[in-house]
C-alpha cells in the first residue's frame, strides 16, 4: 500500500495564469474490469499509476501545461483531458486522448474562446460527448456547442454539434446506457426543451441526427433505463417531482405523472422498474416504485429516508455482440422459450394428472377395504 500525503497547495490543479485549486475527486480509477491503473492531477502534470505496485507508469507524470480536468473512459485505457486557454487566447484551448501506457496523443482538438467545458463518455466507451461553453465576440455572453468524438472509428473523427439557439442553457447531459443516443435539457427554466440525438441512424450511420424535440418540459434531469430504449424526464425538488416516461424507439410518451419533492430518481438494474424517492426532507420521506412505463406499483413512506439503492447486478457473462444479437432475434426466441413452456407445462400437467390417478386409486382401496370390513362385521351387528 502507499499513501498520499501533503497540503492542499501539493495536491491543486492549473498552472501558470490559471485559478488553481483542489479537483475532487483527487484520485480517478480508469475503467474496464482490469482496473490497472488510478490517476490524480497536479500544478501541470497529471500522473498515472498502476494499481499492481501504486508505482507511477514510467516512474514518471505527464507533463500537461495548466491542465484543469481529465476523465478516464469507462471500458479502455484511454484519459481524455481538458487544457484551457492562456496567453490572452493567444494559446487556445485543447481536448486531447491520451492511451495509457504509451501516454500516446491519440487525438486532439483546439477550441477557440472557450468560457467552460464538460466532458461526457459513453457507458461503452464507444462516444466522448465535449459540451463546450464559448464567449461571443464582445465577451459580455457565452454560447453553447458540443464537439463529439467517434472514439472505436478510423483516426477518431470528431463532429461539431450546435443548438437551434446557441444561446440556450445546457441544464442536463445523458448518454443512452450501451447506446448510440443521448439526450440534452436546453433552454430556460422552469420550461426548457429536451433535444433527443442519434449517433448513427437509418439514413447516416456516420453523422449524429436530430431524432425529435419536446417543447416547453418541466425537467431539469435525465434517467435512462439501463437497457436503453427508455428514459424518464424528470423535474426534482424544486419542479415537485414531475415525471415523463418515454419511449425513445417509438418517440412517444408513455406515462406523465408525479412524485410530489422528489429528490432522486433509480432504475433498478434490469430495466424494469424505477424509483422515485424523497430524501431528507421535512415531510413526505419515502420511496415510489414504478413500472419501466409508468404504472405505480407501491408507495412506502419513512419518517426518516437517506438514500436509495437497488440491489447490483452481477456483471453478464455474454458478449456485446451477443446481447445484440439477442436483441435483434428476440422474437424467435421468445418463440422457442414459449413451445419449451408449453412443453414444461403439458409435462406438469401430465404428471399432476397422474399423481391425482394415483390418489384417487388409494382412495377407492381404502373406501373398499372399509366396505368389506362392514360387511364382514355385519352379522355381529345384527
Amino acid at each position: 500500500m502507499r499513501d498520499f500525503k501533503g497540503s492542499a497547495d501539493d495536491f491543486a490543479v492549473g498552472g501558470t495564469g490559471v485559478v488553481t485549486g483542489v479537483s475532487w475527486p483527487v484520485f480517478k480509477w480508469s475503467g474496464g474490469r482490469d482496473d490497472k491503473y488510478f490517476a490524480r492531477m497536479g500544478k501541470n502534470v497529471l500522473s498515472v499509476y498502476e494499481t499492481e505496485n501504486f508505482s507511477l507508469v514510467d516512474k514518471k507524470s505527464i507533463k500537461v501545461e495548466n491542465i484543469m480536468d481529465f476523465s478516464w473512459s469507462p471500458t479502455d485505457p484511454i484519459i481524455s483531458l481538458f487544457v484551457p486557454e492562456t496567453g490572452g487566447g493567444n494559446q487556445p484551448a485543447r481536448v486531447s486522448l491520451v492511451q495509457i501506457p504509451s501516454k500516446e496523443e491519440l487525438r486532439q482538438k483546439n477550441l477557440f474562446s472557450v468560457s467552460d467545458c464538460k466532458m461526457y463518455w459513453q457507458s461503452n466507451g464507444d462516444y466522448l460527448a465535449v459540451n463546450v461553453d464559448r464567449y461571443t465576440k464582445t465577451k459580455k455572453s457565452t454560447y453553447t456547442g458540443f464537439e463529439l468524438f467517434r472514439i472505436k472509428e478510423r483516426d477518431i473523427p470528431i463532429e461539431v454539434l450546435e443548438l437551434e439557439n446557441k444561446n440556450d442553457k445546457i441544464i442536463a447531459f445523458a448518454w443512452e446506457p450501451k447506446g448510440h443516443r443521448f439526450a440534452v435539457i436546453h433552454g430556460d427554466m422552469p420550461k426548457p426543451d429536451i433535444s433527443i440525438y442519434s449517433m448513427r441512424t437509418a439514413q447516416n450511420t456516420g453523422r449524429v441526427s436530430k431524432l425529435t424535440t419536446l417543447k416547453g418540459k418541466q425537467a431539469n434531469a435525465l434517467f435512462w433505463s439501463p437497457a436503453g430504449r427508455f428514459i424518464v424526464l424528470a423535474g426534482l425538488k424544486s419542479l415537485n417531482g414531475l415525471l415523463e416516461f418515454y419511449n425513445v424507439d417509438d418517440l412517444e410518451t408513455m406515462a406523465n405523472t408525479e412524485h410530489f419533492y422528489a429528490t432522486d430518481v433509480e432504475w433498478d438494474p434490469t430495466g424494469r422498474y424505477v424509483a422515485t424517492a424523497v430524501t431528507h426532507h421535512d415531510m413526505e420521506n419515502g420511496f415510489n416504485i414504478w413500472s419501466f412505463n409508468g404504472k405505480h406499483l407501491y408507495r412506502i413512506l419513512k419518517d426518516s429516508l437517506y438514500q436509495f439503492l437497488w440491489r447490483p447486478r452481477p456483471a453478464s457473462f455474454l458478449t456485446a455482440e451477443k446481447e445484440e444479437e439477442i436483441a435483434k432475434n428476440l422474437k424467435k426466441y421468445s418463440k422457442k422459450y414459449e413451445a419449451e413452456d408449453q412443453d414444461v407445462s403439458l409435462l406438469l400437467s401430465e404428471q399432476e394428472q397422474e399423481k391425482r390417478r394415483i390418489l384417487k386409486e388409494d382412495w377407492e382401496k381404502w373406501v373398499n377395504q372399509w366396505k368389506q370390513l362392514h360387511e364382514e362385521e355385519k352379522s355381529k351387528r345384527q
